[in-house]
């Protein structure tokens, strides 16, 4: 019962920042039609981490996909930020994800001939910002992560963990409203993973972004504020832990 309360208060008091209604979604292979997405009905919190978790060809990448705009729905309707993603044109859905989504994967998505500050330059280069603020926003959100003597290194020169800082930096430093992140520490030694995981929390916090981490990873549980599992394309289970890592540290100060 515990987890119910909680979960009940938290949705009175929380911004809601994604609101999903009845989304389906099936792929089709010659004349069989897969479904992978049955009757989804979800709504996501801003200043949260949310972990969709499940086995493979549970649905989840796809449902991170479609609430990302990357892929649409057969049907139902997905509103984020107060934005019906689905009924906007694709020339509109790119903007929306430019202005207000910061993406993170499980194959970093780095481009090789770029140095780390480059990197995470780039998606503001895009939105028209000036070099020197560009710049300075790039620096500042590398030495967030940890990087501020890697700066001019490209990825053969850096370690796993230091790729996926660089892909956070680069996700966070247009300070996104929404952070989606597939399978993010997969790649990743528990180290590295904490050290992710931890940033993306942090995003969360102190930035009040909605992050959404689909991962097979049962490390990163203690880190959820919420915990959706999947199965068959359908939402099983839906709670809040009461011993998070964030909760404990809480409480650890306040005593």
């Amino acid at each position: 019962m515990k987890e119910t309360r909680l979960q009940t208060n938290t949705a009175k008091t929380a911004q809601t920042s994604i609101a999903v209604n009845d989304v389906h979604r099936s792929f089709v292979t010659g004349k069989t039609v897969n479904p992978v997405l049955k009757a989804i009905n979800l709504q996501v919190f801003a200043g949260e981490l949310t972990m969709i978790m499940g086995p493979s060809g549970s649905g989840k990448s796809t449902l991170l996909a479609i609430l990302s705009g990357l892929t649409r729905p057969d049907r139902g309707e997905v509103l984020a930020l107060n934005t019906a993603l689905w009924s906007l044109t694709e020339k509109e859905i790119d903007a929306f994800r430019l202005e207000n989504c910061g993406f993170i994967f499980q194959g970093f998505n780095l481009f090789s001939a770029l140095t780390a500050l480059e990197q995470v330059i780039l998606p503001l280069k895009y939105m028209q910002m000036s070099k020197e603020v560009a710049q300075n926003a790039a620096r500042q959100v590398l030495k967030e992560v940890g990087l501020s003597d890697k700066l001019n290194q490209r990825p053969l020169a850096l370690s796993g963990g230091e790729k996926q800082r660089v892909a956070i930096a680069r996700a966070l430093v247009k300070s996104p409203r929404l952070i989606f992140a597939d399978e993010p520490t997969s790649a990743l030694d528990s180290k590295n993973g904490e050290i992710i995981i931890s940033l993306l929390h942090q995003a969360a916090r102190q930035y009040k972004a909605t992050v959404l981490v689909v991962t097979h990873d049962p490390r990163l549980i203690p880190h959820a504020d919420r915990i959706i599992e999947m199965a068959d394309g359908m939402i099983q289970s839906d709670q809040r832990p009461q011993n998070n890592l964030l909760q404990r540290k809480t409480s650890n100060e306040n005593h």
